[in-house]
């Protein structure tokens, strides 16, 4: 939950917010949403949606080391055998190329 409200249910809060260009609020939507899904993991990878929506607004706002490090933070929590092959790994081994 983040402030009452499941994770899950700010997936469109943020398609709107980056719509109306309004980065910087959804990036703090997504950090929210990160730790809801992170919390509820249950040993799982954590939903990637979210960790990828906040890489591309770093991106966006020229924070490569944000972007990194939001990216790191996924892979850490994320199972081993869960790493390779996802869109997060690939994202980050592109920028390190």
């Amino acid at each position: 939950m983040v402030n009452g409200i499941h994770y899950l249910e700010l997936v469109e809060p943020i398609k709107q917010l980056k719509r109306d260009g309004r980065l910087v609020e959804a990036l703090a939507l997504c950090t929210a949403a990160i730790e809801g899904a992170e919390n509820g993991r249950e040993g799982r990878e954590p939903a990637p949606w979210y960790t990828e929506q906040a890489a591309i607004i770093h991106r966006k706002l020229g924070h490569r080391d944000e972007e990194a490090a939001v990216l790191r933070r996924w892979l850490k929590v994320c199972p081993p055998e869960r790493r390779e092959g996802s869109q997060i790994k690939a994202r980050l081994d592109k920028m390190v190329d």
